[in-house]
């Protein structure tokens, strides 16, 4: 997958093509560090610890705890949500909720939350942490409730 169809916008990175194509496939890789073996979400190319370069991809946990959130009003094109009908409107009045969760190892996933009513979340919920394939063919990270 070219960097170029992932909705994060990761442009140029040491990391290659791993990470999106994992997300591709439906999983969410980390590295770890060869010599402290601390472990980094998003990947990083080296340890910021220890110096190392030698890292190796891991898949993540995806289970964990909303840790925080808030709704954004003005959403990136590949969210999907439809535009104003208006006339060189540019403004979308409908809330977009991303998030934080803290999953296992004390990682934190930023993400999506859609088809949620931002009313219904509270910090410390359960949630999971999914890469999912938009509809226009980009690859984001999402948050669900469990």
């Amino acid at each position: 997958m070219e960097f170029k169809d992932f909705s994060l916008f990761i442009k140029d990175t040491k990391i290659g093509s791993t990470f999106t194509d994992a997300l591709v496939s439906g999983k969410i890789f980390g590295t770890r560090c060869g010599r402290c073996g601390r472990t980094f979400f998003p990947p990083r190319a080296e340890c910021p610890d220890c110096l190392e370069e030698s890292i190796e991809f891991v898949e993540i946990p995806t289970r964990g705890r909303l840790l925080s959130f808030t709704a954004i009003f003005v959403p990136p094109a590949h969210y999907g949500i439809p535009r104003s009908k208006m006339p060189f409107a540019k403004v979308t009045q409908i809330p977009c909720p991303v998030g934080v969760v803290e999953v296992e190892g004390g990682l934190r996933v930023m993400g999506w939350i859609p088809d949620v009513d931002l009313k219904a979340l509270q910090v410390g919920d359960p949630f999971e942490v999914q890469a999912r394939t938009l509809k226009n063919g980009q690859v984001t990270i999402v948050l669900s409730p469990i």
